[in-house]
């Protein structure tokens, strides 16, 4: 038994408690005389806090868990910008279609931070600070300052983030937009430039992945969880703004553009979309809020003064759920809109060029669409999968959109 360097041949022949005796063993002779356990079958079992383990790769073996004592932790309580909806020091995703205001919504937060007055309907006391503006969406000079302006912001306190300084893959130095990939740093150096940042602003999140799969969960997380530890560091909340999807039925969360990972890691997130009742009037309404039990959302209108529209917020808050605001189609209809959900779905995720057969599959079970749909889809569409790199191992099949509905998108990378 002590011969056998597989965990698994040893647990299979001996049982789990072997195992664990083994590695006791390994441990306990570790500490007792402070040198490395013998080798067993030519592999060195190393410190036991980097113990070997059959297959492990050789540069993970030095690896170490980063522990903390509970009791070594002071609690501490949350900081809100805004009470009980959009916390200090924490990611919050806004989730809407166009043309609902979101900028303008944005704006109008910024003017909230900036002057330091209270959060309508009574929502309580806004810290007063500084906003770090990113939009790729609209203009500085005639959209951006003027609506600030509208929204009664304090313009010396909102900063607008135009472009990166940086170079290029051969050393020149080039003028880029900003990336949530490689420009963290920067962030970081430009808010601590500030006196007193209080809130970040990217709208929208999807013009900053640098080449990231939006539809990938895995490069999602990957992307979102630095910028949610850089709300953490700065201490200031990050609103990202997104675009919603055509899907339909099931919880309203699945219908924030992309991979479900955006919403996971927000904190709070929070639907903007028009009421059914009134065509002029907009609900922002919780899609979810992991710290704070609030239901209610608000409501309001967009009017305009001097030509440039404003959120004009109502005084009171309205109780109406996300779901209920989204509506579910009746069950008559249901299959036609999942169908053309699935076909705008699909040509969203083929945009920008071939996409690997496996790669669609994935993308739509990370989506929530079953393979089926996705297939009536694809003969909607008229899509005819193609196979490239021969008949052999190497080849595989992608999938096109027809001619002539290609676009210049950026193609999305592909599912390792």
């Amino acid at each position: 038994m002590a011969d056998l360097s597989d965990f698994n041949d040893l647990a299979g022949r001996a049982g789990a408690g072997a195992v664990a005796e083994q590695i006791a063993e390994a441990i306990a002779t570790h500490q007792a005389d402070g040198k490395k356990p013998t080798k067993r079958n030519g592999a060195s079992r190393g410190p036991a806090s980097s113990m070997y383990v059959p297959g492990d790769p050789e540069e993970y073996r030095g690896n170490r868990l980063l522990l903390q004592r509970a009791s070594d932790i002071a609690p501490q309580p949350i900081q809100w910008l805004w009470p009980q909806k959009i916390a200090l020091g924490k990611l919050t995703l806004i989730a809407g279609d166009p043309g609902l205001g979101k900028s303008m919504l944005t704006a109008s937060l910024a003017a909230h931070v900036s002057t330091g007055r209270g959060w309508p309907a009574g929502g309580g006391a806004c810290p007063i600070g500084d906003t770090l503006f990113v939009s790729a969406e609209d203009d500085p000079a005639d959209t951006i300052r003027p609506r600030l302006d509208a929204a009664g912001a304090d313009p010396r306190r909102v900063h607008i983030v135009t472009g990166v300084d940086s170079t290029d893959t051969k050393g020149n130095p080039e003028r880029r937009l900003l990336s949530l990939k490689r420009d963290l740093a920067a962030i970081v150096e430009g808010v601590r430039s500030l006196s007193g940042c209080r809130l970040i602003v990217i709208d929208p999140v999807s013009a900053y992945m640098d080449g990231a799969d939006s539809h990938n969960n895995a490069e999602v997380r990957g992307l979102l969880a630095p910028l949610s530890e850089l709300a953490r560091e700065i201490g200031a909340a990050i609103v990202a703004v997104t675009h919603l999807n055509k899907g339909a039925g099931g919880s309203a969360l699945y219908r924030a553009t992309g991979s479900l990972a955006f919403v996971a890691a927000a904190r709070a997130a929070f639907l903007v979309t028009r009421d059914k009742g009134d065509p002029d009037r907009r609900l922002f309404l919780p899609l979810k809020n992991n710290l704070a039990n609030d239901a209610n959302g608000m409501a309001y209108a967009i009017l305009e003064t001097k030509g440039v529209p404003f959120v004009s917020w109502e005084d009171a808050p309205v109780s109406i759920s996300a779901d209920d605001a989204l509506g579910r189609p009746e069950e008559a209809d249901h299959e036609n809109t999942l169908a053309d959900a699935a076909e705008e779905w699909l040509r969203d995720v083929l945009a920008g060029g071939p996409v690997k057969s496996d790669d669609v599959k994935q993308h739509a079970k990370d989506a929530g669409y079953s393979w089926s749909t996705i297939r009536r889809a694809q003969a909607a569409i008229g899509i005819k999968p193609k196979r490239t790199g021969g008949a052999g191992a190497e080849g595989r099949w992608t999938w096109s959109l027809p001619e002539g509905e290609e676009s210049n998108q950026m193609p999305l990378m592909p599912i390792e």
